[in-house]
């Protein structure tokens, strides 16, 4: 329930209390002689006083930000009041002198505590009155302070009671922020998992400047040679530091990558521990928080602001529980991303040592592969298929390394025999990646890249979907550049002679849909090499 709307019954039963001994000690020290209300009256009257405040505690609700409900409660208990003392002791009654001015001090935003005990000296004030008047005074006294005594023992226990409450709701408040965090958290896994390392640094650095409330900052991993490397960055005027920037090992970012242990300033321009990691942005405050796997530190998260607030122990707090929870996330990614550096060169390597043995074939994987790209994207292949057909198209000749040299550059045509050692070429090369775990997955789409549509080519006779579609694809691209490609045994044709000789392949020799897919590739969006040469052949 929301603090402000919740209803305290305490104070309605202090009410009740003070206009109970008020009256008790009407009817016990009022002079003789003098003419009061029946008890019934009284009892009303009290009832009324009660039911008064009514409005001030079961609707503390505030209309146009006047307070109506409390003021008139108010108003309605200062009513009972001068009706009480009017039935008990008349207008000049020393009662109402005293008791009404405490009760609006009590009334008016003073807090409970002063209620308890302004009533309960208005109580003992009217008890000496009534003692004085009735020359009982000293008997009345020690009555007096008793109830004084009474005023500041409630008094006491409301402040522990306030106390106590304070302390629940600070503690709700808390379970509400781990709550609050508990869900960033996830919600930071969940959208970072698909992203890649860039990404998820990007996600990690964002989240981490909100929950923080800081301004700009970084995030930074240690690479292969152990450097700290930046790998997202947001600056306090849309300017930061760049990805691949590397940053000296030194000062702040030194101590937290060697002991794991985080570090904040107050005002960084004192410190020039600083100065590496957050450069020349003029940063005063800043936390760095260390990202690390198993307890060993990969990298930091910096946070920034210009101004001199020192971050907040649940600000950091908070900050420092989301990169615990992306750490592995940016390891992971990380990994991944150094498999797939190491692979691509290892792609290339084997693509350059290709066409190192056959001159004529340079550039022409590179090339089958761009072509290949453009299909799967243009059919909207995921990333990790697209990704597989180009490694696939870059490697689909690595056979032919195998293939004696007078083969590969002969000029006129191959004979029989010289055909069928060509023809191994696919089967050779993939049971060479096959046996390079990385590449595994590329076999199938170099093994049967020279499979025909219509079930005539090899080396198994495939057809129509039983080839698979990368290979298919890999055969559109393939025959598009050995078309338009130079070769020792024939001249290379145009642009436009190769579109032909795919619209009169189609259905035979290769995929009738891939084929039309390439074809509007040609038409809305050639890759550049291609609109090169469409440019020069069309000028």
């Amino acid at each position: 329930m929301n603090p402000d709307t919740r209803v305290e019954w305490w104070p309605l039963y202090v009410r009740a209390l003070t206009a109970l001994f008020g009256i008790s000690v009407i009817f016990t020290g009022v002079p003789a002689g003098t003419t009061i209300a029946s008890p019934l009256t009284v009892a009303l009257l009290l009832v009324l006083l009660v039911a008064a405040g009514l409005p001030s505690v079961v609707a503390p609700r505030r209309i146009g930000g006047f307070p109506l409900a409390r003021h008139s409660g108010i108003m309605l208990e200062l009513l009972v009041v001068s009706l009480i003392v009017f039935e008990t002791g008349g207008k000049t009654s020393f009662f109402y002198f005293l008791y009404v001015p405490v009760l609006i001090l009590a009334t008016a935003g003073r807090g409970i505590v002063a209620g308890v005990i302004s009533g309960w000296v208005a109580a003992t004030g009217f008890a000496i009155a009534a003692g004085l008047e009735s020359g009982t005074a000293a008997g009345s006294l020690p009555r007096g302070m008793l109830l004084v005594l009474a005023g500041v023992l409630i008094g006491i226990i409301e402040e522990r009671r306030a106390e106590g409450a304070a302390s629940v709701l600070h503690g709700v408040e808390a379970l509400t922020r781990q709550a609050s965090t508990a869900a960033e958290l996830r919600a930071a896994v969940t959208t970072m998992a698909p992203l890649d390392l860039a990404g998820r640094a990007r996600h990690l650095l964002e989240r981490s400047l909100r929950l923080a409330d800081a301004s700009h900052g970084l995030v930074v991993m240690l690479d292969g040679d152990g450097q700290p490397v930046v790998e997202a960055g947001i600056g306090a005027d849309g300017v930061a530091r760049a990805a691949g920037d590397h940053l000296p090992a030194t000062g702040v970012l030194g101590i937290v990558l060697r002991s794991g242990l985080s570090q904040t300033v107050a005002d960084a321009g004192r410190d020039a521990g600083w100065a590496g990691v957050l450069g020349e942005d003029g940063a005063r405050s800043a936390a760095l928080i260390p990202l690390a796997l198993q307890g060993t530190p990969f990298g930091a998260l910096l946070l920034a602001r210009h101004d001199l607030r020192l971050f907040a122990g649940d600000q950091t707090e908070a900050a420092r529980a989301l990169a615990e929870t992306a750490a592995p996330l940016l390891w992971d990614a990380r990994a991944v991303a150094q498999s797939r550096d190491f692979m691509l060169s290892t792609v290339r390597t084997l693509a350059a040592a290709l066409e190192a043995k056959d001159p004529y074939t340079r550039g022409h994987s590179q090339r089958v592969a761009t072509c290949a790209v453009a299909i799967a994207t243009d059919l909207g292949l995921p990333t990790e298929e697209i990704e597989r057909i180009r490694w696939a198209s870059m490697l689909h000749d690595i056979g032919k390394i195998a293939t004696p040299e007078a083969i590969l550059r002969k000029r006129g045509s191959l004979t029989d025999e010289e055909r069928a050692v060509m023809n191994q070429h696919p089967e050779r090369g993939a049971s060479i990646l096959r046996e390079m775990p990385p590449f595994k997955p590329l076999a199938d789409d170099v093994h049967y890249h020279q499979e025909a549509y219509d079930g005539t080519g090899y080396p198994e006779g495939l057809a129509g979907t039983e080839i698979p579609l990368g290979a298919r694809i890999i055969r559109v691209a393939d025959t598009f550049d050995a078309v338009t490609s130079h070769r020792p045994y024939r001249p290379s044709r145009s642009v436009e002679e190769a579109i032909a000789e795919l619209q009169r392949m189609a259905g035979n020799t290769l995929d009738p849909v891939l084929v039309e897919v390439f074809l509007r590739v040609l038409r809305e969006k050639p890759p550049f090499e291609i609109q090169l040469r469409l440019w020069r052949e069309r000028s």
